[in-house]
């Protein structure tokens, strides 16, 4: 190939001059990025919002810098302010706590790539960028100088693009829409999806994956009762991954409360049993010892060490504020040994944990004073052996080792609550 010698530095210098001003604007670029990311936040925090309750505004607040409550401005309808609030509690700090239980908890595994996608630096900014928008309850967080409405922006009307960022862990998403998947308080990776008009959870589970097949057994076990629980399905998804997925218990007139905040700041040897019935009794909500009593008998037979205080709660008519009662029994899905490569079955039942009210399974149970009328240990005992089958067939962990471990156990479960079963 002929070439002139002479031109050979000069295509050089031209590659490099296309060069520099390729990596030119590219730096700048990303610097301006970051400096428009940076203004952004500070405008953010330099703004006063309101925290709304569907259409109601409920008071105005100041964040700081680094996304704590400067200062409450001004309390515009107090009887609509969030239940934790209605305490001696400093007001900023229970706002905070509220606030920050409608975010993504740090313990969730693909929350570093949630972050990344909506250029956050918390899950509390995270939130805001979506308005603290959540389908569990009916508040939500505005700029003070905007005028959007409840019927502008809520999800039970209103649809939400659906991205697998929530449910996978990927890497470089670019991904900003307001959705209420950054308002999904949880550890485990899910996701609101929207199917048929229907609003419905999908989650996944851990390093196990037991979580989901879990969730579906129990609420298989709890359909030959009456006690009342979400019911949950199992889906395998994109990437072969199986979840759990449950349809929503919430609606555009009736929110969830969770036990938290109903309970308050618990002294440290109070009894948290009898402080949670206190204040369900001062809130009128119906029948509420029966269905936590129930609640307590299924962590009991399934060995759930997650009941936490967030894991239940009560339904409220968000405009009347009225209690409707207990919620639903969900998140049933830390039970039946989902944490174990292999199941103690020589451990004494008596040392399994348990929470929300007593540190193990056998003390709890013993809050229960009545019987419990609506379910059957025979017709229990009965479905078991099918339904572990029906349920765990396509978990490669669940070797008929396993499955004979679980049945035996289980059925010793059921069986040790013949006195407690009306």
């Amino acid at each position: 190939m002929l070439y002139d010698r002479k031109a050979v530095p000069l295509v050089l210098l031209f590659f490099c001059v296309v060069h520099e001003i390729d990596r030119f604007f590219l730096v700048n670029n990303v610097y301006l990025r970051y400096h428009l990311h940076t203004i952004e936040r500070r405008t953010m925090m330099g703004k006063e919002y309101v925290l709304m309750h569907k259409d109601v505004p409920v008071l105005t607040m100041t964040l700081t810098e680094n996304h704590k409550i400067k200062e409450i401005t001004s309390m515009i309808h107090e009887e609509h302010k969030p239940l934790n609030m209605h305490s001696d509690q400093n007001q900023e700090s229970a706002l905070y706590e509220f606030m920050t239980h409608r975010s993504i908890p740090y313990s969730r595994k693909n929350l570093s790539q949630l972050l990344s996608a909506y250029e956050a630096e918390d899950s509390l900014e995270l939130s805001i960028k979506s308005y603290q928008l959540s389908v569990s309850d009916h508040y939500w967080v505005k700029p003070a100088e905007n005028n959007l409405s409840w019927n502008d922006v809520n999800f039970f009307a209103n649809s939400f693009k659906e991205s697998s960022i929530f449910i996978r862990e990927q890497e470089h998403v670019n991904f900003n829409d307001v959705t209420p998947n950054t308002s999904v308080n949880g550890s485990l990776r899910q996701m609101w999806i929207r199917e048929n008009n229907q609003l419905l959870l999908m989650k996944a589970g851990n390093i196990l994956q037991l979580e989901p097949f879990n969730e579906v057994f129990v609420s298989k076990l709890l359909d030959t009762t009456n006690i009342c629980h979400v019911q949950y399905e199992l889906r395998q998804i994109f990437n072969g991954e199986y979840v759990c997925v449950c349809p929503i218990f919430t609606s555009e007139s009736i929110e969830f409360i969770p036990a938290w905040s109903v309970v308050g700041r618990l002294q440290k040897k109070a009894n948290k049993y009898e402080a949670l019935l206190a204040q369900c009794e001062e809130l009128r909500i119906p029948h509420y010892r029966r269905d936590i009593d129930a609640m307590i008998l299924v962590d009991y037979m399934t060995l759930n060490d997650d009941r936490h205080w967030g894991n239940f709660g009560f339904l409220r008519d968000s405009s009347t504020l009225e209690y409707i009662g207990v919620a639903p029994i969900f998140d049933n899905g830390n039970s039946l040994w989902y944490d174990q490569y292999k199941i103690p079955a020589d451990k004494p039942f008596y040392t399994y944990r348990s929470q929300p009210f007593t540190t193990t399974h056998d003390k709890q149970i013993k809050y229960i004073e009545h019987p419990i009328v609506t379910l059957s240990i025979e017709r229990l005992i009965e479905v078991v052996p099918e339904l572990l089958r029906q349920v765990y067939s396509d978990h490669d962990l669940v070797t008929p080792t396993r499955m004979k471990f679980m049945e035996e156990l289980l059925l010793q479960r059921i069986e040790g609550l013949k006195d407690m079963v009306g």
